[in-house]
């Protein structure tokens, strides 16, 4: 009986161990599949990831080579790319609800905000698609290894040094490099933590604003010199026209 309870010991240990092993080795698959598979599903479109590279250890790591799709209906250019994301998490948190993660940051993002003969731009679109998300009926807790799905709580999320390439041609707009503002982001998912697709609805829906803010204003910008523009030339009309006429009387005179 002895022995049998030492080999059920030795198994069970073998087991925990190749857990560890596993899990370890696929952390970062995990994370890859993670974003890839709740970014599309609360985007609408496809987003990939290159790589990632995160020390169980340490808890720091890096994801590179970010990028999300154009949706449906604009050019097969990149909507939002980015070559490196910089993590940090609490280490201690990974056996808990919610894990914590210290700090995400993430330097230099690349947006291409088009705007098509609807008048209709793919950052507004993709903004659309996660409202819509957003809106529906709250999916029940998702089991995962026999209990509920992981809760996740970010401290801090940094956007900073970004740029948007501006092609808004409809408008009368040609390509232009604008800068977007840095966007900070505090205890993402609350005390208690919110689901994955639950923070990239969040991150989401605040970075699409703050784009949506740039572009938007660039172009009521280059409406109203639009605008103005006529006005003068009409006026400049209006001023010919009294001047002709004026000098034509002089002349009959």
């Amino acid at each position: 009986m002895k022995r049998y309870l030492i080999l059920a010991a030795v198994a069970l240990l073998m087991v925990i161990v190749g857990i560890a092993i596993y899990l370890y080795n696929s952390i970062d698959e995990l994370v890859e599949s993670a974003i890839e598979k709740e970014g599309s599903r609360v985007l609408g479109t496809r987003v990939s990831v290159g790589s990632v590279d995160i020390s169980l250890k340490t808890g720091r790591g890096t994801i590179h080579d970010i990028s999300v799709s154009n949706p449906d209906g604009f050019s097969s250019d990149k909507l939002f790319k980015l070559d490196e994301v910089t993590v940090d998490i609490d280490v201690k948190s990974l056996n808990r609800d919610p894990i914590v993660v210290d700090e995400i940051s993430i330097a230099a993002p690349e947006v291409r905000a088009e705007m098509n003969e609807q008048a209709q731009t793919n950052v507004m679109a993709v903004k659309n698609a996660v409202d819509k998300y957003q809106s529906a009926s709250a999916p029940q807790a998702r089991k995962q290894d026999g209990g509920f799905e992981k809760r996740i709580m970010i401290k801090k999320f940094v956007f900073q040094e970004g740029t948007v390439d501006l092609d808004a041609v409809a408008m009368d707009v040609q390509a232009t490099d604008l800068e977007l503002p840095p966007l900070h982001l505090s205890n993402v998912g609350g005390a208690h933590g919110d689901t994955p697709d639950g923070i990239a609805k969040t991150v989401s829906r605040a970075f699409l604003n703050t784009v949506r803010g740039v572009v938007e204003d660039r172009i009521k910008q280059r409406a109203t010199d639009a605008a103005k523009q006529k006005l003068t030339e009409e006026a400049g009309k209006v001023i010919d026209k009294v001047f002709n006429k004026k000098a034509a009387n002089d002349s009959s005179r």
